[in-house]
């Protein structure tokens, strides 16, 4: 067991536990962003009789579950250091024995695996309840498109995370990158509704191409070309979230603490 627990899997797996354990006891946030923010979205989307269809309707879940995946990424995995730092624990963390990376991607993954079972248990139950057919064409590939999803969430929450522990102005910026980031990724409007002269930015959201990937599941051909967008954004965001920890990392050490305040 301790040996067991010494291992990166190890690690990575306690972390998560961990992360999950909080979550339950803090209940209140993830149960609004996981429960209920899709729950009224897809309540509104399908109470339009008229347009309701099982291709309509499998579209719909699509988008309500990256927006309200989105929203519990910027709002929880992108503040775990955040609440590190706030509860005396971040310093523990970083000098530790184990690699505080592992620690931080293992907490990073139990938060995205909990925010995904949530929505898509609570989506699932809203279509029950409803008797709302899906149609999803191709089930496997769907099952790629959102293990790509929860890849890149983990990517986003690690390097979130990294720049929001050295500002006191998390939860601002947190409320400022959200809905650009529905905008952009076209989740809340389609795309072609922005200006052309910012429709550009949409190309560096992997939201966007998870979107358009797993809405091409429902019907027809997968649209490959989108999933390659989304595993190269993700490599890159993976990039650029260690770039933001060793940063983070040394910045703290640089300056003999690690409050960072």
């Amino acid at each position: 067991m301790t040996a067991r627990l010494w291992s990166p899997i190890g690690v990575l797996l306690a972390s998560a536990r961990h992360q999950m354990l909080v979550f339950k006891m803090a209940w209140r946030i993830p149960a609004v962003l996981g429960v209920v923010q899709p729950a009224v979205l897809l309540l509104v989307t399908l109470s339009l009789p008229d347009r309701v269809t099982p291709a309509y309707a499998s579209r719909v879940s699509i988008g309500v579950l990256l927006t309200s995946f989105w929203s519990f990424t910027i709002w929880t995995g992108a503040g775990i250091l955040q609440r590190e730092r706030s509860e005396g624990t971040l310093a523990p963390c970083l000098i530790g024995v184990r690699d505080f990376r592992l620690v931080l991607v293992g907490k990073t993954l139990g938060a995205s695996a909990m925010s995904g079972l949530m929505i898509v248990a609570t989506v699932a139950l809203v279509l029950t309840a409803f008797r709302q057919p899906l149609r999803f064409d191709h089930p496997g590939w769907l099952a790629a498109g959102l293990a790509a999803l929860l890849l890149s969430g983990l990517a986003l929450g690690v390097g979130l995370s990294s720049l929001f522990v050295l500002t006191r102005f998390g939860p601002q910026l947190s409320a400022a990158l959200m809905y650009p980031v529905f905008l952009l990724g076209g989740l809340l409007t389609p795309l072609s509704a922005l200006p052309s002269g910012v429709r550009w930015l949409s190309w560096a959201v992997s939201l966007r191409w998870t979107k358009e990937f797993l809405t091409s599941t429902t019907t027809g051909t997968p649209d490959l070309f989108a999933l390659g967008m989304v595993v190269v954004l993700t490599a890159l965001y993976a990039v650029a979230a260690a770039v933001a920890f060793r940063r983070f990392s040394t910045y703290a050490r640089r300056r003999g603490t690690i409050d960072l305040v």
